[in-house]
């Protein structure tokens, strides 16, 4: 019998030729058909592993936003080695939903696409609101550690914050996607820079630590 990893490199395979016909043709112009020749697969074995369009479209969306958060992970992490200020950690994480690159202009492209569809499609509706959801939550999570560190001033509300900062970033991701031009990218991490700048104001007490740990030793 394939081994399970065997599986899940077919479903990627056939998922990535999703994409690819999204991307060219729009989300309304894919077929299994068209995916199945996209993935050079045959159309049978779409079949075997998709019932219907529309599994193969949620299955698609899921890859589109763990790909997202993926990234998202990597650059905070990135950003945590580096003893990065918890506002400059979220801020590297929020630059990973801009268009910036071929990669991330793909994603961006198809999830505004994918959150047009699911506006008409309940199982397409409820991936995109548990993702929206996600990203938010991750966001307040770093309000409430600033708020434990001191980068962040007493009677912040994490949640709201968390709301208001996915919400700046998905709308120039947005208005990326119409125009990236270098003076738009430009002021696009301005915006983000600022209001990372405006949520986490106060000194962190780690940082304070490091520098009296380097005062003793001097």
């Amino acid at each position: 019998m394939p081994r399970t990893a065997d599986h899940q490199a077919r479903r990627r395979q056939i998922v990535d030729g999703v994409r690819r016909v999204a991307v060219t043709d729009g989300l309304s112009r894919v077929t299994m058909a068209g995916a199945a020749r996209e993935a050079g697969v045959s159309v049978g074995l779409v079949q075997h592993y998709y019932s219907s369009k529309e599994d193969l479209l949620v299955d698609t969306v899921r890859s589109v936003h763990e790909d997202i958060e993926q990234r998202v992970d990597a650059a905070v992490a990135r950003a945590e080695r580096r003893f990065a200020r918890i506002e400059q950690m979220m801020a590297a994480g929020l630059q990973q939903l801009f268009p910036l690159d071929d990669r991330r202009r793909e994603e961006t492209r198809l999830r505004h696409s994918f959150a047009g569809l699911a506006l008409e499609n309940e199982r397409l509706h409820e991936h995109q609101r548990r993702f929206d959801e996600s990203l938010a939550a991750r966001a307040a999570q770093a309000v409430r550690n600033g708020l434990l560190c001191g980068e962040v001033l007493p009677g912040t509300d994490p949640d709201q914050e968390g709301y208001a900062v996915i919400s700046l970033a998905d709308g120039l991701a947005a208005r990326l996607l119409m125009h990236a031009g270098r003076r738009q990218r430009a002021w696009a991490r301005a915006a983000v820079t600022a209001r990372m700048a405006a949520v986490f104001p106060g000194p962190c007490a780690r940082e304070s630590k490091v520098r009296d740990a380097d005062a003793d030793a001097v």
